[in-house]
């Protein structure tokens, strides 16, 4: 980790309105080398340049943490989670999250654990199922969360049904996007009625670093 690079996040996140502390940075740029390592075997990120992973996977998956009220077992379902972007991210930045890690592909499970195992993380729970299938087999994760985030992964019209199961009464969907989200906000419109939701807010951010605007689309559920 360089004066630069740890620079380069502390600004960036300070810019969301958020503030790391030192271990909090430690562990990031720890995950991060592990997330580049293993993915010489396991195809986890296109984005390899230490810039770009600050930015794009750092910084974007941040921009979530003022979203969040996060207080005594909070609990966050991240859908999806890949590489476990933003899910890993937020519980570094956070460690009062209480994170459920969903994605289909098993060998992403098995690195995700690895890092949770690494980094010590507590309250961290990996598994490997597709969003549709794990509500049949784990009744108790319907509406077991106060938030359900999911980046990257299809359209809205999909996810809003894949991810408002997960999401207690109150409890709020956070989908990250583009620029370009009208189009598939209104074509979400009937599946978010379906779940008894409504959009409470659209955030677009600007990252430091990054020319792309990203989008955060907040569904609450009634």
């Amino acid at each position: 980790m360089g004066i630069k690079s740890k620079e380069m996040l502390l600004n960036g996140a300070a810019e969301l309105g958020v503030t790391l502390d030192d271990a909090a940075v430690a562990k990031l740029f720890a995950y991060k080398d592990f997330v580049l390592e293993y993915n010489k075997k396991v195809n986890l990120t296109a984005i390899v340049s230490e810039e770009d992973f600050i930015t794009k996977h750092f910084l974007d998956s941040l921009s979530l943490l003022p979203e969040l009220g996060i207080g005594t077992n909070t609990k966050l379902i991240d859908i999806g989670t890949g590489a476990g972007f933003p899910g890993v991210v937020l519980k570094i930045a956070n460690d009062a999250l209480d994170l459920t890690l969903l994605d289909s592909l098993n060998k992403r499970i098995t690195f995700l654990r690895e890092v949770v195992a690494m980094l010590e993380l507590q309250n961290v729970e990996c598994i490997h199922a597709r969003a549709e299938e794990v509500l049949r087999t784990r009744g108790e994760l319907r509406q077991g969360f106060d938030y359900a985030v999911a980046r990257a992964v299809t359209k809205l019209p999909k996810l809003v049904e894949y991810c408002m199961p997960f999401v207690k009464s109150g409890g709020e969907f956070i989908a990250m996007k583009g620029r370009n989200y009208n189009e598939e906000l209104a074509e979400a419109a009937g599946a978010i009625k379906r779940c008894n939701g409504e959009v409470a807010c659209v955030r677009e951010v600007k990252l430091a670093g990054d020319e792309i605007v990203h989008s955060i689309i907040k569904i609450r559920k009634m």
